[in-house]
């Protein structure tokens, strides 16, 4: 897809053309818009680890004991978190095709809460890890280095100077509906997840430990940050990475629960939670299909 310049104008192959700000001229002489830096964008490191994190969640699902940092005996949690993984892989692939800022710091949140999220879970529970592998300390070296690195990263990228280009299309409400309805959901449920995992595991569609527990509500935490920040961006282009990826964490989601729904407890109300959950997610996916064809959405602002 094309870019933004540096004066806000949309490139000439965009797929959002006629979405992204114009700003006039007069403001872009007088401060120019502020860039993706090459650091926070990630074009390799971030797509490449998160896409090897997920190989053996995904594909070895049930034999996380030889070829994954710890054991996990429920298949279902291991294949979401693989497509969880690999989702945010693909996110991370879309955020480095942008070269502003605003249109790609969406992605930064969620890496903001999930790193240090995933940091705590893991040193909280170090003991269960598989410290006499590769896989192991791959993991714990890793996230011990993550959150300090990111940290640096986003100090740089705050203090690069320019601006945001002006909000031009905001959201219709039933995008704003949805994301304001996960955000209230998955925020309180992260807490609690990694708070009180006793407690979540009575809430969760299929049986968690306290270390699988804490380590989803990284994930339910980073979805609920992306939710709420999408919100407050209220714009297509600034929340655009997020809406084509939903379709591919959908997809994988959808499969995971093919291969290994015997483990969901489907009784309970909590199955049908995460069902609802990811058919918000596809109508958001297909939301953001649509604007990519530039077919008009005529729903009410």
């Amino acid at each position: 897809m094309g870019r933004a310049g540096a004066g806000g104008e949309p490139g000439t192959a965009d797929p959002y053309r006629g979405m992204l700000p114009r700003m006039p001229e007069r403001m872009a002489r007088a401060a120019a818009i502020r860039p993706f830096t090459n650091g926070m964008r990630s074009p390799v490191v971030a797509p490449l680890t998160r896409g090897l994190l997920g190989v053996p969640l995904y594909l070895l699902t049930t034999h996380t004991d030889r070829f994954f940092a710890w054991t996990i005996a429920v298949p279902m949690t291991a294949a979401v978190l693989g497509a969880n993984y690999w989702a945010s892989a693909f996110l991370a692939v879309l955020a480095s095709r942008e070269r502003v800022w605003a249109y790609g710091r969406l992605s930064i949140s969620v890496a903001l809460v999930f790193a240090p999220v995933t940091t705590a879970a893991t040193f909280i529970h170090l003991g269960q890890f598989h410290l006499h592998s590769f896989f192991g300390w791959f993991w714990v070296v890793a996230y011990a280095v993550y959150p300090p690195l990111l940290a640096v990263m986003l100090y740089r990228q705050l203090r690069t100077p320019g601006t945001d280009p002006p909000r031009t299309s905001p959201l219709p409400r039933w995008v704003r509906t949805v994301f304001a309805a996960q955000a209230a959901l998955l925020l309180p449920l992260g807490v609690v997840m990694f708070v009180a995992p006793g407690v979540a595991a009575h809430l969760w569609p299929w049986a968690l430990t306290p270390l699988t527990s804490r380590a989803l509500s990284a994930w339910v935490l980073a979805f609920g940050v992306l939710a709420a920040h999408a919100l407050y961006e209220n714009d297509d282009a600034r929340v655009r990475v997020a809406l084509l990826g939903y379709p591919v964490f959908v997809l994988l989601h959808a499969i995971a629960v093919a291969r290994f729904g015997s483990n969901i407890r489907w009784g309970e109300a909590g199955a049908w939670v995460y069902v609802a959950f990811l058919a918000s997610c596809a109508a958001l996916g297909a939301y953001g299909l649509l604007r990519l064809r530039g077919a008009p959405v005529t729903s009410e602002r």
